[in-house]
């Protein structure tokens, strides 16, 4: 918000693109890989006046397994997510076991979101009863036929479960995914103990959501809440980045960092010879973070000046797109020096999520090695993650590994009332990273580049001389490059 004689002014919808990057790559013969943080930020797409209502569909596990704690509870968590829906959205909520039952709106559709369509649903949920098998793709594809129906472009599943698909056709749950993928998103929650991490994490990587575990059934109702409330911020559905690549570079790859580390990469259209555009997916008021990696070749470029290798920008289409401002053009660059001071610095963006990435690995890899058997490997692995955790001030990642192992001095030991909710709830989160903020372990320390007033080289802002003519730096002397 603005503020102006007092008053608060909503801010103009905008998405504004920034990129960082240590663009000093070194000079030599073949290829370089330049890598850079992209940064894109959604404000004001609240106050937007043509936004399309969303289409939801809520999805509870109701095997037997559910009975009776985690049923009541999830009970709770569907009504109060049917609370949270904005007035217009179109929504189902089917009851999950081995079949999928669209329990409301009781014709097998989707209803409206209204006062007295929210009231009815949630009596719906308070019916609910656990009794059955788990059968995940059958109630993805259920979801799928509902919302494959409606004409929105925001559509959303949030799926709840506490056991393992139990599909018996051939291909499976792989075959469902697969048909699934780019008709909607898909966040889904494990709870209690009969779940699977690396399943859960599957579905969410493959349909653009978050998977995660709910660490107290008591919790699960403001979980649900959340999740729906998040969903119910989305307001633009088509938001793409578009890379445009000067000859003689290529595109090696293109990751979301932040929420959840995801590749994109594949997911890439090549639109002409040199410019490949990235879905992002629908957006609210947020922000995410992306990598961006592409070779370049120093032959023929001059040395010691700034080159463009790239160009990225942002594109939107459908509803409000012409109501949204769009940032300019964000230029990758490329500079070639001999000096390894300046081309090995890291940006401190990529720093902070590769080291999340290493936590994850480290999580991931002890959790294998526990469910082969192997205890000293899974020890070893989760005191590296407990260290990274720590040195990277991820609470959550070390409150769950604390269930894991102990934190006493020296070496973790596995807990020996270590559960398989535990396991679970530590390892379905590996690819969510934090937000990187100033001031992380990993930044690098520092103002600007400065210059040579000798040479007129360019060295860091931490140099105590020239690295090409040794000219000392005093008392900061070196001007800002």
């Amino acid at each position: 918000m603005d503020r102006a004689n007092g008053a608060d002014i909503p801010e103009p919808p905008a998405l504004n693109l920034e990129l960082h990057q240590n663009h000093y790559l070194p000079s030599g013969d073949g290829p370089v890989l330049a890598h850079a943080a992209l940064t894109l930020r959604a404000h004001g797409l609240g106050a937007l006046p043509c936004r399309t209502p969303a289409a939801v569909v809520i999805v509870i596990d109701c095997s037997g397994s559910m009975y009776p704690k985690k049923i009541t509870a999830a009970r709770q968590a569907a009504a109060a997510a049917i609370g949270a829906l904005h007035d217009g959205t179109r929504f189902a909520l089917i009851q999950g076991t081995h079949e999928a039952e669209v329990v409301h709106p009781h014709d097998g559709r989707m209803a409206v979101a209204g006062p007295d369509a929210r009231a009815e649903a949630a009596r719906a949920a308070h019916r609910l009863v656990a009794a059955g098998g788990t059968v995940i793709g059958v109630w993805l594809e259920r979801a799928r036929a509902l919302l494959a129906a409606q004409d929105s472009p925001i559509r959303h599943v949030l799926l709840l479960t506490d056991g393992q698909d139990e599909d018996w056709r051939p291909g499976g749950l792989e075959a469902v995914l697969a048909a699934c993928a780019g008709e909607f998103t898909c966040d889904v929650l494990g709870v209690g103990e009969g779940w699977a991490a690396t399943e859960l994490r599957t579905i969410a990587a493959r349909l653009h959501g978050v998977a995660d575990a709910v660490e107290d059934v008591t919790e699960l109702a403001e979980e649900f809440r959340t999740a729906m409330a998040t969903a119910m911020d989305k307001v633009l559905a088509d938001v793409r980045i578009r890379v445009a690549l000067r000859v003689g570079s290529e595109l090696r790859s293109f990751t979301q960092l932040f929420p959840v580390e995801r590749d994109l990469t594949a997911e890439g259209t090549q639109i002409s010879e040199r410019v490949w555009e990235f879905p992002t997916g629908a957006w609210g008021d947020d922000d995410r973070e992306y990598q961006l990696s592409v070779t370049a070749v120093p032959d023929g470029d001059p040395k010691g000046e700034d080159l463009q290798l790239a160009v990225v920008s942002v594109t939107v289409d459908g509803p409000c797109a012409d109501r949204v401002a769009l940032c300019g053009p964000v230029p990758l660059l490329a500079h070639w020096t001999a000096d390894r001071a300046l081309s090995t610095r890291v940006d401190p963006r990529l720093d902070h999520y590769g080291k999340h990435a290493e936590l994850g690995r480290a999580v991931s890899a002890g959790c294998e090695a526990y469910e082969r058997g192997d205890r000293r490997a899974a020890e070893e692995e989760w005191a590296r993650a407990l260290r990274l955790a720590r040195e990277l001030g991820d609470t959550k990642t070390r409150r769950r590994l604390g269930r894991l192992v102990t934190e006493d001095e020296g070496a973790p030991r596995i807990r020996e009332d270590l559960s398989a909710g535990d396991l679970n709830s530590a390892w379905v989160s590996v690819d969510q990273n934090p937000r990187w903020t100033e001031g992380r372990a990993g930044q690098e320390a520092g103002g600007s580049d400065k210059k040579c007033p000798g040479c007129g080289w360019t060295c860091p802002a931490s140099a105590t001389h020239c690295t090409n003519c040794r000219r000392s730096f005093p008392d900061g002397s070196g001007t800002a490059g």
